[in-house]
């Protein structure tokens, strides 16, 4: 008898506990979304997705405003946005995937890769151009020109300081790394990627430097002037698509990640050492290749672009953070920047 009603009441129990628990998660959802929109209004972005994924399960997932005004065409999952420099991170993946194969390591030498390199280049390492520590000067100056002429021109400059003494975000390591999968794999850096983390080009997985090239789904960018936005098109040469030249919808964006995570992109050792810190002779923390920022004192891993992009994994609660938008924070002390605003989504999704 005292066996029954002990059931009993434990039934009774958890009868209570789980509509708290359903609440809790609705009000998490609420307040996502109010703090979501309230973002997109102070910093005047037309258009945003975003999914938020726990242990492999997508927790909350929602597409807020349009994604062309012009056509007041809404966003959806298959949307697509430029990805800007979060297209670093599946370049970052095909390093360590050739790395994997074995055909270069985090310490190959430029010089044994590239025969044309200058000569104070030629100590530079794989690990210095993922963690932005090259001190090669800057080819982004020079993107309006055919590679052969900006290839000339960041060759005559000096080197800035020893590799691997200090973070400084560099083009030029991806422009780098572009070379050497054209003579490993005899591939694009770009064409690498699509053929071995995606089935190829797709309407909505594409490597384009126009972003007012006329491609289904694609959404429309727009900057901030003054009090209008303003339709804008930024232009990435082809030869440095690895950089920040990827397109995708959410719906790939998630679809790479499950590949991601299942094992299927890279192994666990590998995605171990991509998110193992470098260690600079001045500090700083990023990892070998994606950036490394701690939230409430907990790594998180990813990369960030122009238009509000933002990729962000946290290992250690099994959380990844994906969000896509049309038009970029607007820079200023009173407005809450792109990291600050990624940091309190991940934790907020906490009681999700």
């Amino acid at each position: 008898m005292l066996i029954l009603i002990t059931r009993i009441c434990l039934s009774f129990i958890l009868m209570l506990l789980l509509p708290a628990y359903s609440f809790a998660e609705v009000s998490a959802k609420v307040a996502i979304d109010r703090y979501v929109r309230e973002i997109q209004q102070s910093h005047r972005i037309p258009g945003l997705a975003l999914a938020i994924v726990r242990d492999g399960k997508v927790i909350h997932r929602a597409n807020y405003g349009t994604a062309n005004i012009e056509f007041d065409v809404s966003v959806s999952d298959e949307t697509v946005f430029p990805l800007f420099s979060t297209t670093k991170i599946f370049s970052v993946v095909a390093v360590h995937q050739l790395i994997e194969q074995k055909k270069i390591s985090l310490d190959s030498n430029l010089a044994d890769l590239l025969d044309d390199l200058p000569e104070t280049w030629r100590e530079v390492k794989i690990k210095h151009l993922l963690s932005h520590s090259s001190g090669l000067p800057d080819i982004v100056v020079y993107e309006n020109q055919v590679e052969s002429e900006a290839q000339q021109a960041v060759y005559a400059q000096a080197i800035l300081f020893k590799p691997g003494a200090k973070f400084d975000y560099n083009q030029t390591n991806y422009w780098l790394l572009n070379r050497i999968f054209q003579k490993i794999t005899g591939q694009s850096l770009s064409n690498y990627i699509l053929t071995t983390q995606f089935l190829g080009t797709q309407e909505t997985v594409f490597f384009e430097g126009n972003h007012l090239a006329v491609h289904p789904h694609f959404s429309v960018g727009y900057n901030n002037v003054g009090s209008k936005l303003m339709k804008r098109n930024w232009h990435f040469p082809q030869y440095n698509y690895g950089a920040a030249g990827l397109n995708m919808s959410m719906n790939a964006f998630l679809e790479w990640h499950r590949k991601l995570e299942s094992g299927i992109l890279l192994s666990a050792t590998s995605l171990a050492n991509l998110r193992q810190a470098f260690v600079y002779d001045q500090a700083r923390s990023f990892a070998h290749g994606w950036d490394l920022i701690y939230v409430d004192g907990v790594a998180s891993y990813g990369f960030t672009g122009g238009m509000a992009t933002a990729f962000r994994q946290v290992p250690q609660k099994k959380m990844t953070l994906i969000l896509l938008a049309n038009a970029m924070f607007i820079p200023s002390a009173k407005q809450t920047s792109l990291d600050g605003f990624v940091n309190r989504l991940l934790l907020m999704a906490e009681t999700l």
